[in-house]
């Protein structure tokens, strides 16, 4: 297993607040939380959660891996490394509520000799494809904004 990070009480998110760096995030990963909004935004979108190998926002290979945003649909929209893609991203059809919990996680596992990239969201699996160029990245900022 690789470093972890947990910060276990509840946090306001404050605009690029680095909470950690992580000395490496391997081809095998977890990132998981639970948000609740208490109350939206009005820009097109809102970071939540932002790991990035290059301490560069988009859209090349390392910049993120993955990162979190919420968009003014208060829908999640999600990137990562998959396949090459440095800013691979899918829009979660989930709608977002202020003031309920919701969780996340997104992995990537190695099944059968394959790494799967996967999203879920309170549970359900939203999406999930191979990834056929995982990485190993380091060391790696963690933002919280």
């Amino acid at each position: 297993p690789g470093p972890g990070f947990v910060k276990a009480k509840p946090f306001a998110l404050t605009k690029n607040n680095l909470v950690t760096e992580l000395p490496f995030l391997g081809k095998e990963y977890q990132l998981t939380f639970e948000l609740k909004v208490t109350k939206f935004g009005t820009d097109d979108y809102q970071s939540v959660i932002h790991l990035s190998a290059t301490g560069v926002n988009c859209c090349n290979v390392g910049d993120r891996v993955p990162a979190v945003w919420i968009t003014k649909d208060k829908k999640f929209h999600i990137a990562a490394h998959v396949n090459g893609i440095g800013n691979y991203w899918k829009d979660v059809p989930t709608v977002l509520e202020e003031n309920k919990w919701i969780l996340v996680e997104i992995s990537q596992t190695l099944v059968d000799g394959k790494y799967i990239y996967e999203i879920l969201v309170n549970e359900e699996s939203v999406h999930k494809i191979e990834n056929t160029t995982p990485q190993v990245w380091g060391p790696v900022k963690v933002f919280c904004s």
